[in-house]
C-alpha cells in the first residue's frame, strides 16, 4: 500500500506531465495561436462573464416563479396536541349537570391539505411575469456586453504581445548595428583616425541600446504574463501569436460615421439592456399597485380533527376568497411611485448612454482613420531611413562624415520602424475597439 508521500508524489509528477504537455502543444511552432482561439479561450475561463451568464440563469429562475404563480398551490399541514386535561363542553349553566369530552383523550390530531388557485390579481400576476421577462431580458444583454468587453481586453494584450516583439525586434536590430558602429569606431580610433569624443560618444550610445534591449525583454515578458492571465493559463506559459494582420475579419456593413453611428444604438446591448430595466421597473410598478386591489382565489381542501363531539372527523371544503386592502397607510402607493422613479431614472440614463456610444463610436473611427493615414507616410519612411543610415555610415568610414550624423541616423532608423509597427497595430486595434463600440464585437 502506498504511504501518503508516495501518492503526493505521484500526483505531482502526473501534474508535471499534463502541465508539460500542454506547454508543449501551445509552444509549437506551427501551430500559432490565432486572435479566434484567444477569444474562445479567455470566453471560457473569464470569471466575470461566468458571473454575467450565472445572473441569467438566476433570471430565468426568477421568470420561470413569476410564471408558476398562476398555477394551484397544494399545501399540507399536521399538528399532534396533548393537553393537560381533555377539554369537555360543560352544560352546568343550563341546569344540566352533564360534561361531553371534546377529543378522545388528552391528545389531539388534526391535519389538513388545501389548494388554491388565483382567479383574478388585479393584473399583479401578469405585470410579475413582464417584469420577470424584463429582467431576464436585461440580464442576457449584460452577458453579451460583458463578452465584448472580455474580447476587447483579450485583444488588446494580444496586440500589445506583438507590439512588444516588434519592439524586441527593433532593440535588437539597434543594438547590433551600433555594436558594429562601435567596432568601426574603435578600429578608426587606434588607428588614430578619430578623435576620442568619437570613441567615447559611440561607447555611450552602445550602453544605451542595451539598456533598451533589456527594458524590450521584461517588456516582453510582462505583455506575455497580462496575455496568459487573460485567457486563464500560467502567467509564465509560452506565447506564440499569429502576427498575420489583418488579425480577424470584421465587416461593419457601413464604411461611414453616421451609419456607424446610427448602427450602434441598434446593436449596442447597453441600450437594450437598459430599454428592458426599464420595462422590467415599469411591469414591477403596476405590479405593486395590482396587489393592493382585489385578489380572488379559489380553494378547496380537506380536514381532518379527531374529535367525538363532531358527528364526522373529516371535512372537504371549496369556496372563493376575496382579499382586498383597503387601506395601508399608503404603502402600496409608495412603493409603486418608488418603482416608476427608477424606470424614469433608466429611462435618462438611457439619453445619456447613447451620447456616450455617439462619442466612442466617433473616437475609434476616427483612430482607425488616423492609423491608416499614419502607416502610409511611415511605410515609405522606413526604406529612407534605412537607406539613409548605410549613406551616413559609408561617408563616415571614408571620412566625409561624423558620428553625430551616424547616431542620429540611427536613431530616425528605429523611430520609423517603430512608427511602422504602432501604426500597422494601431490600425488593427483601432477596428476592433470600432467594433466594440459599434456592438458587433
Amino acid at each position: 500500500m502506498q504511504s501518503q508521500s508516495q501518492l503526493a508524489k505521484s500526483s505531482r509528477n502526473m501534474t508535471a506531465v499534463t502541465t508539460l504537455l500542454s506547454l508543449l502543444l501551445v509552444a509549437n511552432v506551427g501551430q500559432a495561436e490565432t486572435l479566434a482561439q484567444a477569444w474562445q479561450l479567455a470566453l471560457d475561463t473569464d470569471l466575470a462573464l461566468q458571473s454575467a451568464n450565472s445572473q441569467v440563469e438566476a433570471a430565468e429562475s426568477e421568470l420561470a416563479v413569476a410564471k408558476s404563480r398562476r398555477y394551484p398551490v397544494l399545501s399540507a399541514n399536521g399538528s399532534i396536541t396533548r393537553m393537560d386535561e381533555t377539554p369537555a363542553f360543560d352544560f352546568g349553566a343550563a341546569g344540566i349537570p352533564v360534561q361531553l369530552p371534546l377529543y378522545t383523550g388528552s391528545t389531539v390530531t388534526a391535519t389538513d391539505a388545501m389548494i388554491s388557485v388565483p382567479l383574478f390579481t388585479s393584473g399583479a400576476l401578469s405585470n410579475g411575469i413582464a417584469a420577470a421577462q424584463g429582467g431576464l431580458g436585461s440580464s442576457r444583454h449584460q452577458a453579451r456586453s460583458v463578452a465584448m468587453d472580455t474580447k476587447l481586453a483579450i485583444a488588446d494584450a494580444y496586440i500589445n504581445v506583438l507590439r512588444s516583439e516588434s519592439a524586441l525586434k527593433v532593440a535588437q536590430s539597434n543594438l547590433m548595428s551600433l555594436q558594429a558602429h562601435a567596432r568601426d569606431v574603435e578600429d578608426m580610433f587606434n588607428a588614430g583616425l578619430v578623435p576620442r569624443n568619437d570613441y567615447l560618444s559611440a561607447q555611450v550610445a552602445l550602453a544605451d541600446a542595451s539598456q533598451r534591449n533589456l527594458q524590450a525583454t521584461n517588456q516582453l515578458d510582462i505583455a506575455r504574463a497580462a496575455y496568459n492571465r487573460g485567457v486563464g493559463r500560467e502567467l509564465q506559459a509560452p506565447v506564440n501569436l499569429d502576427s498575420g494582420v489583418p488579425l480577424i475579419g470584421l465587416d461593419f456593413g457601413a464604411e461611414n460615421l453616421e451609419s456607424l453611428s446610427a448602427l450602434a444604438l441598434e446593436q449596442r446591448p447597453e441600450l437594450a439592456g437598459m430599454q428592458e430595466g426599464a420595462t422590467a421597473l415599469r411591469a414591477q410598478a403596476k405590479a405593486a399597485k395590482a396587489r393592493g386591489l382585489p385578489q380572488v382565489a379559489l380553494t378547496g381542501g380537506y380536514t381532518y380533527l379527531d374529535n367525538q363531539f363532531l358527528n364526522q372527523e373529516d371535512f372537504w371544503m371549496v369556496g372563493v376568497g376575496v382579499h382586498w386592502d383597503l387601506f395601508d397607510s399608503g404603502r402600496t402607493r409608495h412603493a409603486a411611485d418608488a418603482l416608476s422613479r427608477r424606470a424614469r431614472a433608466a429611462s435618462q440614463s438611457r439619453g445619456n448612454m447613447e451620447s456616450l456610444i455617439a462619442l466612442q463610436v466617433r473616437q475609434s473611427w476616427l483612430e482607425q482613420e488616423e492609423a491608416r493615414q499614419r502607416l502610409k507616410v511611415v511605410a515609405r519612411a522606413v526604406e529612407q531611413s534605412q537607406e539613409n543610415l548605410r549613406v551616413v555610415r559609408d561617408r563616415y568610414r571614408n571620412g566625409e562624415g561624423t558620428n553625430t550624423e551616424v547616431l542620429e541616423a540611427q536613431n530616425l532608423s528605429n523611430l520609423s520602424q517603430q512608427n511602422y509597427d504602432n501604426a500597422r497595430y494601431d490600425i488593427e486595434l483601432s477596428r476592433i475597439r470600432l467594433a466594440r463600440a459599434v456592438g458587433l464585437l
